[in-house]
Parts: C-alpha cells; structure tokens; sequence
C-alpha cells in the first residue's frame, strides 16, 4: 500500500514539474532544396538571415539539401538567431525533390518549434506549373506540380499555413497557385525570374515584429523585395502577395470567360491582345515564351474591345486580380513601360510559335487543379483560324 501511495505522488509531482512548451509567436521553416548546384546561393541567404534582428518571439528554422560544391552531398538543419547559426541536425543525403521530404520538414519543424502561426519557404530552381521545381541531382528527381506533387506535399502538413513564400523562379502562376491555395492565407513569390540573391531576408525577418498584422508582414515582404532591388539597381524584379480567400472568385471568373469566349479565342482582339502582352518563362534560351501576365493580358482586351459583354467579364477579372494580389508590382525594361499592368500572376499562354509545346504538354495541363476553369479549352481554340 505504501509503495502505491509513493508511486501516486511521484506520478503527481512529475506531472506538475512539466511545463507545457512555450508557443512564439511565429516559426519560420525555410526548405532549402540546394542540391542542384545553388550550394553558394544557399549559404550566402543563412548568412544574410543572420543579420537579421528579431527576438525569440520568431523560430527561424532552416533544412539545407547540397551538393557536392561546398559540402559532401547532405542535408542538415539548422536553427538561426541573430549572428548565430547553430546545427540541430546532420540528416545524410536525401532527396529533397520528394514531396514527402518537404512534408515531414514541415511537420517536424512545427512540432518541435510550437507557434501561433506558421510560415513556410520553399528555396530553389523555380519554372512554374512545369519541371524541375526543387530538383534534385542526386536523385534526379523533383517535385511535379501537375502530378499534384506539391499539392501532396503541402496538404500533408499538419499545420495550416499563414504565409507560403516560393523563393525560386517564375512561381508566381495561376495554376501553381491553385495548387496550394487552399492550404495557406497567402502566397508570395515572382512571376518572373528571381535574383541569385534570393529574397533579402535580413529585412524581411527584420521587420516581421513590426507588423501588427499577418497582412501587413505579408505586405512589407513584398514593399521589401522591391525597394531591395531597386537599390541594388537589378532588373527586371517582380514580386506580388495573392490573399487566398479571394483567389475561388477569380477562379470563377476565368470560368466564366473561357466557357463564354472559348468559341471565338482565335478572334484578333485576344490574338493582338496575346501577342502585346511581356512574356515570361521561355521555352529554352532560343526559344518564345510560354507565359504572360494575366493581368495584361485583360487590360488590353477590355482597353481595346468594342463588345461590351468581353468588356464587362474583363473589367470583373480586372477587380478580381485587384481584390486577390493585394500587392503587386514589376519593374521592366524598356523603362517606361506601363508597369501597372503587370505584377499579378502569369498564366500560360502559348502562341503560334510555341504551338508545338501545346500540343506536347496538354494533357498534362489536364491534371492541374485549374485546368477546372476550362481555360485549356480556350487556348486550344485560340490556334484554329
């Protein structure tokens, strides 16, 4: 009986000497996915986010996959502070082209390091909804979007996201976004080429605390991004923040057109319209590209229609990408450029002379969660004269 009682309070005492672990404020997962010859890359951001000043308040948690260049071929992780990096882990090698290698990051990461509120960064090789977004050379793998790989990968995580930042090349697209927009309240990133030097996170992790707001943080990144590199006098720099919950009714909108306009996208008002617009993310340096802004492109349908129904459905896309990317801005040569309409998102479009990666890559455009707008049906219209 004794031994009961002495096992009871033991029990007891024990219990009350743990404390629940402390939540911060925010944690920040950066996933690195290095391996793939961006090894100085990635040591240059670790060493520009440790000259950032912010308090305990902020985790700032980083997974960096490299390669041989600097390293033997590993991944390792590493909590950062201000001026300090300090190793939580060596991992070995492993293929940071696997979704599931994002996901279980993720999920350590938040589970070790309890928040109010998450955020997640995705580093490395960018090329939208197409391949080789976190590729691996190791592996030769990396994680697909159209074969809802990354859908996958963000779905998984058990927390959901305040804020998801694609630090990698022209992500910024309709169709990555409606990938994963239902896992986070915002999604940062370029719709055009990011700067070896990545975002500048001394600021950005800076002034997180500042912010009274989830919003106004998400805000500042992207006012951050740009005054970054127009000091360091870099262009073109395009950098814009989509507010989630009002992506679905610029979805519907796209619906709306695209089943309405399928039937006459040849007309020359969307061909001119088309072929006005800046291009992005080329097919191969030889090569016309294979994407343009969204945004333009339905500027200059409804600046130069005289259908005043394509005018009405282009005035609704036009205050839905208004209401969605509530920050957006590109810088771009030539100077002088009406750079106000440009800076959303870009959406695949090819033309005539990228018709061949039409054809190639249309069923696979199929899979993608946006091809629900029916904006494939649309583009294929769009060739038959």
């Amino acid at each position: 009986m004794i031994k009961k009682i002495i096992l009871f309070l033991f029990v007891i005492f024990t219990l009350l000497g743990c404390s629940k672990i402390e939540e911060s404020d925010w944690t920040i997962l950066i996933y690195m996915a290095a391996d793939n010859g961006l090894d100085n890359e990635a040591l240059d951001d670790i060493e520009d986010m440790m000259q950032a000043e912010f308090s305990n308040n902020i985790n700032v948690i980083v997974q960096v996959d490299s390669s041989e260049t600097n390293f033997s071929p590993a991944a390792y992780r590493y909590h950062i502070y201000p001026g300090l990096q300090e190793q939580i882990s060596y991992l070995g090698e492993i293929d940071s082209g696997d979704e599931n290698e994002l996901t279980a990051f993720a999920n350590w990461g938040f589970n070790k390091y309890p928040s109010e509120k998450q955020a997640l960064v995705i580093w490395s090789h960018g090329n939208g909804w197409y391949h080789n977004f976190c590729k691996d050379v190791e592996s030769g793998n990396y994680i697909g979007i159209a074969d809802g790989e990354l859908r996958a990968g963000i779905n998984n995580i058990n927390e959901h996201l305040e804020i998801l930042i694609f630090d990698a090349c022209n992500m910024q697209t309709v169709e990555v976004a409606a990938e994963v927009a239902d896992y986070t309240d915002y999604i940062i990133g370029s719709e055009g080429g990011v700067d070896s030097k990545g975002f500048p996170y001394a600021e950005i992790f800076s002034m997180w605390e500042e912010q009274p707001t989830t919003e106004n943080i998400c805000l500042d990144i992207g006012f951050q991004y740009h005054k970054y590199y127009n000091l360091e006098e870099i262009f073109p720099i395009s950098c814009s923040v989509l507010k989630t919950v009002e992506f679905p009714q610029l979805l519907n909108k796209l619906s709306e057109f695209a089943s309405d306009w399928a039937i006459e996208a040849s007309d020359e008002i969307f061909i001119e319209s088309r072929q006005n617009c800046i291009e992005f993310n080329a097919a191969g340096f030889t090569n016309p590209a294979l994407d343009v802004d969204i945004k333009e492109f339905f500027t200059n349908i409804y600046d130069n229609t005289e259908n005043d129904s394509l005018r009405t459905i282009s005035n609704e896309i036009l205050s839905a990408l208004e209401s969605a990317y509530i920050f957006q801005n590109t810088n771009y040569y030539p100077p002088g450029y009406p750079s106000d309409d440009v800076g959303t998102a870009i959406i695949w479009f090819p033309d005539e002379e990228t018709q061949g990666f039409f054809e190639i890559r249309k069923e696979e455009y199929q899979q993608l969660q946006f091809s629900q707008t029916k904006w494939l049906n649309f583009l294929e219209n769009s060739f038959i004269n």
